[in-house]
């Protein structure tokens, strides 16, 4: 109190004084005027706690909520008396908790002098929303505990993820629209030969020599074949687009059923193909027996020969730091995938060509094929969120390098 009556907010420092003997004399008392501190202090905390967009709040050094705002009511459910005392730890999940992610977060804002993420937290009703977090670290002349903002960004967040969706969606029907023009394109060569021989065979049989009536009823079984094994690889290449469950698999087995399936082919051309044990893998099973089946079958069809085809896989785990991450879905770790063999190999400049749906880099008269097996392996690496590209030199084979998140 002043001498006019009127009160201020006031330090207070008071000492015991004692003289030479030790005997206690009196004291020493130290006051300062902190009104305006105060007053600063409490209107701080009057806006603060009407900040309606922000959850903002104090936490003591252990994570207990000290303070609370109508933000954080507004955002989070709860009212100051449901939550101050408790921990900060029912903002989160149970995996979240259980993985100690809140101490980690504490530890950071202490080490680097702030924390800030965006990630789901948990409403009082259970609910989920997307929130932006920052926390820090408070001291006076210690450390005496930490300030929480939280913004909910839960509208924004279901907007990219709309955007997201739309651009998917978009480069999806494109691929549909490619897709369908190619597809119906290359099915239209083989019709068109049936048409045209068949046509001759009814019109002329009565005058065709029987040489030319047999070369014409071979090419319009040639072309039925064609057409056959063009429908078969379409299906293949659209069945890649339905969704399939990821399990942990081991590519050793995946490789084998693989090597199985190409027996009779691998026999014909005394193929040979060496590899160390793959590792275990989360991946779509037959996907990826379909993407290993297709390079093993690649390489051999583009074999020299006069030359053993040799086909070599390797495999191996590479941090993040070390992968050009663009267009890969996001790990701390890629496995690393290699196919070589010691084929006829090709130009670099075809280097992406060679994935193209329907493309071919070789007449079908030198190499069977119809240019939709390397398509189905890119489909295959980027279904599951990795990418395979090619290095080559004409006569000195081909190698095939997948990435995928591990």
């Amino acid at each position: 109190m002043r001498k006019d009556g009127s009160r201020f907010w006031a330090n207070i420092i008071i000492t015991p004084i004692y003289n030479e003997t030790k005997k206690h004399i009196g004291f020493a008392k130290v006051t300062r005027d902190l009104t305006e501190k105060k007053r600063s202090e409490e209107l701080y905390l009057l806006l603060v706690s009407q900040v309606k967009e922000y959850a903002i709040f104090m936490l003591d050094t252990t994570g207990h909520i000290l303070t609370w705002n109508e933000g954080g009511e507004r955002i989070k459910g709860y009212t100051a008396h449901d939550i101050v005392g408790r921990h900060f730890s029912l903002f989160y999940s149970d995996e979240d908790n259980a993985a100690g992610k809140l101490a980690n977060e504490l530890a950071i804002a202490i080490r680097t002098g702030k924390y800030e993420e965006e990630g789901w937290r948990i409403r009082k009703d259970g609910t989920q929303f997307w929130a932006s977090v920052t926390i820090t670290p408070i001291y006076t002349d210690k450390h005496i505990g930490f300030a929480k903002v939280t913004r909910d960004l839960t509208r924004r967040k279901e907007m990219e993820q709309l955007n997201r969706a739309n651009i998917i969606l978009e480069a999806t029907n494109k691929e549909l629209e490619r897709f369908a023009v190619m597809a119906s394109h290359d099915l239209k060569k083989p019709l068109r030969k049936i048409l045209t021989f068949s046509s001759r065979v009814l019109d002329d049989q009565n005058n065709l020599p029987h040489e030319k009536h047999r070369e014409y009823r071979e090419k319009v079984a040639s072309s039925c074949r064609r057409m056959d094994t063009m429908i078969d690889d379409i299906l293949n290449y659209s069945a890649l687009s339905k969704k399939q469950h990821f399990q942990k698999s081991n590519l050793e087995t995946i490789l084998a059923e693989a090597l199985e399936l190409l027996e009779d082919a691998m026999e014909e051309k005394k193929a040979a193909v060496s590899h160390k044990a793959l590792p275990e893998a989360i991946v779509i099973p037959t996907q990826m027996g379909r993407l290993f089946q297709n390079l093993i079958s690649n390489s051999l069809k583009f074999s020299h020969q006069q030359e053993t085809p040799l086909i070599t896989i390797t495999s191996e785990f590479l941090d993040k730091t070390k992968v050009n991450t663009e267009g890969l879905w996001p790990a701390d770790q890629y496995l690393q995938l290699r196919f070589r063999d010691n084929g006829i190999g090709f130009e670099q400049e075809y280097a992406e060509r060679i994935f193209n749906l329907f493309d071919r880099l070789h007449g079908r008269s030198a190499y069977e094929g119809t240019g939709v097996g390397l398509a189905i392996c890119r489909k295959i690496a980027e279904n599951h969120g990795g990418s395979i590209t090619a290095q080559s030199s004409p006569g000195k084979g081909a190698e095939f390098t997948i990435l995928l998140p591990a």
